[in-house]
Formats: C-alpha cells, sequence, structure tokens
C-alpha cells in the first residue's frame, strides 16, 4: 500500500501542503526547524490520530486555530483507492473514510498502517515497559484480528478490578472480577506470545544484518512465571489491596532483550540501541509483509543521527530492501546514493513550505 496522495492544514509551522509522495522513497530535505518532522507527524496523526513528539494535541495545532486536518489517498495492493481525513481538536476526533464516519481511531489505524524510525527510537529499549509492550501489540494488533477486542476487554475488567480495590471494597466483591481478568488476560497474553515466536526469525536476520550478532528476547507476562495468572492473583491478593490496584497481569508484561547475559539499555551504546530498535521496526514489517502481503508506511527521521556513514548505508539499505514506501527526512538532499535516485521523489521544507524538486 502506499500514500498517493497527503493534504495538511495548520500542523505546527507548516503551511498548507498538498503532495503526491511515490511509492518508493519520499526524501523530504530542508534545514533544522524548517518543518520536516512536522510533515511526518501529519502521516503519523491520518494514521493513529495522535502524535509520536507530543501528548497534547494543542502542542501540534498552529497557534490561534482551534483544529488541524490531515488527508490522503491510499493505493491497496489490488489497486483499490481508500479516501481517509482527519480533524483533530482539543476536544473532538472526526474521522472519514471513504465518505463514511468512522468513531474508532483503530479503524485509520488499519486502513494506513505506519511505523516510525526517529531519533527517540531508543525509547523502546531505554525505558519502561510500556514502550515494549507498544511495539509488541502494534505488531499483533495487524496480523491477528480478535486482538483488539480481546485487549480491550481485558483492560476494561482490569479498570473496573482496579476501582474495586481502590474503594476497598468487599474481598468478594474484588474477587468478581477475577475470572473474567484471568480468561481475557490468559489470550491476550497467548497473542503476544504466538506474534513474538512468529517474529523471531525476522529479528535475528535483522539484528544480524545491522550488528552482526543476535540479542536474546524473551516474553516476561507480567506475574512469576512459575505460577499462572489466577495463582498469581490469588497469591498477591492482599498486596494488591493494600497497595489499591493490580499488580499482576499482561498489563505488567515487558520484553528482556538481552546481549551476553546483560540487558541491552545497560550493554549496548546509544548507537547500536538506535540500530537494534531500528532492526526491531524492520522486522515487524516484514512479519506483517508476510501475513498480510500488505507493507505499512515507514516514516525515517532524522535517518544519520548517531550512526557513522557505513551502519547509515546498511540500514537505508534494507529500508529499501523492505518494500516499504519511505518518507525520509534529512538535512541534505544527496543523503541517497545514485543507485537509489530512480526510485525518488524529492521534496524540499523551507519555512514551513513544501515544494516538489524537478
Amino acid at each position: 500500500m502506499s500514500l498517493t496522495h497527503l493534504a495538511i492544514n495548520r500542523v505546527r509551522n507548516l503551511d498548507a501542503v498538498e503532495m503526491a509522495p511515490c511509492d518508493q522513497i519520499n526524501l523530504i530535505f530542508g534545514e533544522n526547524a524548517s518543518g520536516k518532522t512536522s510533515l511526518l507527524e501529519a502521516i503519523h496523526l491520518l494514521s493513529l490520530a495522535r502524535s509520536f513528539r507530543s501528548t497534547s494535541i494543542q502542542h501540534v495545532i498552529q497557534r490561534d486555530q482551534p483544529t488541524l486536518t490531515v488527508f490522503g489517498r491510499i493505493r491497496g495492493q489490488g489497486g483499490q483507492t481508500t479516501a481517509i481525513g482527519l480533524e483533530k481538536g482539543r476536544d473532538l476526533t472526526r474521522i472519514r473514510i471513504n465518505q463514511r464516519t468512522a468513531h474508532k481511531t483503530s479503524d485509520l489505524a488499519a486502513v494506513l498502517p505506519v511505523q516510525v524510525i526517529n531519533p527517540d527510537i531508543h525509547r523502546i529499549l531505554e525505558q519502561g515497559p510500556r514502550y515494549r509492550r507498544q511495539f509488541l501489540d502494534w505488531g499483533v494488533f495487524h496480523v491477528e484480528h480478535s486482538f483488539l477486542p480481546v485487549w480491550q476487554a481485558y483492560h476494561k475488567v482490569l479498570r473496573q478490578r482496579n476501582a474495586a480495590l481502590k474503594s476497598r471494597s468487599r474481598p468478594e466483591e474484588i474477587r468478581y472480577w477475577d475470572a473474567q481478568l484471568i480468561e481475557h488476560g490468559e489470550r491476550l497474553t497467548q497473542l503476544r506470545r504466538e506474534y513474538l515466536t512468529a517474529l523471531q526469525p525476522w529479528l535475528e536476520r535483522y539484528s544480524q544484518a545491522l550488528l552482526g550478532s543476535v540479542p536474546s528476547c524473551d516474553y516476561q507476562p507480567g506475574w512469576n512465571q512459575e505460577l499462572d495468572l489466577r495463582a498469581a492473583l490469588t497469591r498477591g491478593f492482599e498486596r494488591d489491596r493494600q497497595q489499591g490496584f493490580t499488580q499482576s497481569g499482561p498489563h505488567r508484561a515487558d520484553l528482556s532483550i538481552r546481549q551476553d547475559h546483560q540487558a541491552v539499555q545497560n550493554h549496548f551504546s546509544r548507537g547500536q540501541q538506535k540500530l537494534l530498535a531500528s532492526a526491531m521496526r524492520l522486522a515487524q514489517i516484514a512479519q506483517f509483509r508476510a501475513v498480510r502481503e500488505q507493507i505499512p508506511v515507514l516514516l525515517v527521521d532524522d535517518l544519520p543521527a548517531e550512526l557513522d556513514p557505513e551502519r547509515r548505508a546498511r540500514l537505508l539499505g534494507l529500508l529499501v530492501e523492505s518494500g516499504a514506501q519511505l518518507f525520509v527526512t534529512a538535512t541534505e538532499a544527496g543523503l541517497l546514493q545514485p543507485a537509489e535516485q530512480e526510485m525518488i521523489k524529492m521534496f524540499h521544507v523551507e519555512h514551513g513550505v513544501v515544494r516538489e524538486v524537478v
């Protein structure tokens, strides 16, 4: 799949944007703070209705404007075209797909799957388990249709159990929620484990290509692995009552990624972490392509950051090889090699104005 048309209005410092990207490499170049990353951010908004740079939509909408809008046309593998649009404000999310109103942001994600490689990609490794759960759940959502309702059902029951714990409800009222929590939690764990097993060969391939080694990657379910979830909830019941929240379950899951028996976030340099996180993204794209026979759009912000020319070229080669439609930002137009020139469109960004370079 690929974006064939993109229109952006009232996003950060960008002037109104109308562009027709190509199917392969779209190089977006210009000085720092010119608006390059904002263009990628707009595509991300069109996929997930949220920014990868800010948790507040007010920081993304142009000053003194109530809303922003992003519109795109997507060509699928069979040549069919889908029109999608997003209007977003402080208390507004309006989604249109083929001129019909959609009510769930997951509808956007299903139509326009997007992955991001940016200077903060090392957060997958360096920061908390939430980032690694998000990594896993993106992949499971896109290859297993039953995942989203299971995830939603689990978190709904979790909120209800936590509310009972926080309000100091009677033990039997708290335990009322356990059967549903266990049912949905075990299914959620199973889906994640199955996905990680299928992803493993791709992780090994891209880790070897980018790092020359293959770190181990093990799923930690969010409770003592010597117990099942029922036993973990029973053992931790009094502690949950004291703390006022549920401390065992897949909402606490994590990935343990290690090299030579050491956690990679303590063992790898920032550049190595970025390469490993990029390998993880590439593995997801390959797995997605194998299962869905489609390819996500890939946003690559500031590709050269913290990579020497050899590693940068190696990563870029794998990105091109993935078959994804690429949107790559850089400060210079000469980022790509001559062999890649026939596959690209170039767009120059200056003071928020985007122009195609012919």
